[in-house]
């Protein structure tokens, strides 16, 4: 009895040391991945560009696979959330309605969830963590960063290609207990970085211009947004998530790479006179018009420093005002930790949760609502507001914003306009998307004069998203360890009901 009892011991102390271990991994890769790519922004002359936030482990860069082990506390209860004043967040149990197709969608509050969590019993634990708190949602991953599909849907090509990874062994039944739950389920796909497709398919893939495959600094290799054949092989996938009771898909990776190397790539005779962004906001439209005739809403995750960065922009693809006419929802990844030094004129963005996440969602109020270009710039007459953001026609209703004066009374600069007036800007006509950041879960020990990350870092992010003007969010945490202190319990929400009188509306 006593060597059965040493053996178990044993075997549990191996398992825990595994998940640390695997925890560890995590922040390592996210710490080396954020400082060899800050320096690659700067060489093509960012100043603190995308590449600063693509970092693997952290969002727009997770690594996911093999997390098993790391999970068993998911989700530990913390200490009682922040205590706020009555009236000073939204009403937790607004719906919104789609432009559409008139389907009601809650607003969301959601985490991130691997695919490996999803396929264990821990997942029993985020569902637990959703059902005590404010919580609502799940962005789940259905192909993640390596390319591999997390279930079986019966998809054609990715069974042909063999990039089925059963990490969740019964999709439909884990979506009915989440539904059960009322819990609103968005399917994360990763899009353009595919390394398994890559190999698979290479005609597929980015290639240099010597004919050779394109690979990034840690040797993976990336799909050609260009290639219209990807954008089957990503609606197939994205179609069989709907028909498994997924009620949104949200792309990530909707982008090009940020590497160096990038700039020897030759995108094939199909890119020519084609820009980036032309691409990638082709892309999304499509991706929505096939979404939308299925039920399904759309959205897309795209850098912070996009919002209100030109020059990032052409980098990557993004084009905030566009993809916006285009797409429900825009998740822009705000995490202050992927902000350099004085971003926003703040000294270490990480160290001020609240005042980045607050700048970052301000701009976005701005450049969507047309008083301010995005790089910086505030629009200062008439002639200035009739053109777009971005320079994108948005069709026969842009006159239309030559009445935005008229909103912005006498503060024709965006510096003048004060924190109720930016939170109370409307969007130009043809803007579809409601804005939900990504918000920071996570201690970024890498970054210099971090601080720790707990409840009151977390509130903080949540209350400058509401303060901005924006209703929504969700939380990113590569381990799917979330920090329940920082969020309002379930009995805190039903209070909120019954003192705003929302109860039964």
């Amino acid at each position: 009895m006593k060597k059965r009892l040493a053996w178990l011991t044993a075997v549990i102390l191996f398992l825990s040391v595994a998940g640390c271990k695997e925890a560890m991994q995590v922040v390592s890769r996210e710490a080396a991945e954020t400082k060899d790519n800050v320096s690659a922004a700067q060489e093509d002359g960012g100043q603190s560009g995308p590449a600063a936030q693509e970092t693997d482990g952290t969002q727009d860069g997770s690594g996911t696979s093999g997390q098993e082990e790391a999970q068993e506390d998911a989700a530990a209860p913390g200490p009682d959330g922040e205590k706020r004043e009555e009236g000073n967040e939204q009403n937790l149990q607004e719906t919104v309605q789609e432009q559409d197709t008139g389907i009601q969608r809650p607003k969301v509050r959601g985490i991130y969830v691997t695919g490996p969590m999803a396929g264990t019993a821990n997942m029993d634990n985020l569902i637990a963590l959703v059902e005590r708190t404010e919580l609502n949602a799940m962005v789940i991953d259905i192909k993640n960063d390596e390319g591999y599909v997390t279930c079986d849907m019966g998809a054609p090509t990715a069974g042909e290609i063999g990039s089925v990874k059963r990490y969740v062994r019964d999709m439909p039944e884990l979506v009915r207990k989440c539904k059960e739950k009322g819990i609103y389920l968005i399917a994360r796909i990763v899009a353009f970085k595919d390394p398994y497709l890559a190999e698979a398919k290479p005609e597929w893939s980015l290639h240099n211009a010597d004919g050779t495959i394109f690979r990034d600094k840690s040797g993976q290799a990336w799909v050609n947004p260009y290639e219209e054949r990807i954008w089957e092989y990503l609606l197939e996938i994205a179609e069989g998530a709907v028909n498994l009771g997924f009620d949104e898909v949200q792309f990530d990776y909707i982008r090009f790479s940020t590497d160096r190397g990038m700039k020897q790539v030759d995108f094939g005779a199909q890119a020519e006179g084609k820009e980036k962004t032309e691409v990638i906001t082709g892309f999304a439209q499509y991706a929505a018009q096939r979404l939308h005739k299925v039920g399904a809403a759309v959205s897309a995750d795209v850098y912070g420093v996009v919002i209100d960065s030109a020059l990032d922009q052409q980098i990557v693809g993004q084009d905030y005002l566009a993809l916006a006419q285009h797409l429900d929802y825009l998740s822009p990844m705000v995490y202050p930790s992927h902000y350099g030094p004085y971003n926003y004129n703040i000294p270490v963005p990480d160290a001020q949760p609240y005042q980045t996440v607050l700048a970052a969602m301000q701009a976005s109020k701005k450049v969507l609502a047309g008083v301010m270009e995005p790089d910086g710039t505030a629009y200062t007459d008439e002639s200035q507001v009739q053109g777009t953001v971005s320079g994108n026609d948005l069709g026969p209703d842009r006159a239309q914003t030559a009445a935005l004066p008229e909103v912005l009374g006498e503060a024709q600069n965006a510096g003048d306009l004060g924190k109720e007036e930016i939170a109370g800007l409307t969007p130009l006509p043809g803007v579809r998307a409601d804005v939900r950041p990504w918000l920071q879960d996570f201690t970024a020990t890498w970054v210099k004069g971090h601080i720790q990350y707990g409840p009151q870092q977390i509130r903080e992010q949540i209350q400058a998203v509401y303060d901005a003007g924006y209703e929504e969010w969700i939380l990113w945490n590569a381990a799917n360890r979330y920090t329940e202190g920082g969020l309002h319990s379930a009995e805190w929400t039903a209070h909120r009901e019954r003192v705003e009188g929302t109860v039964g509306n």
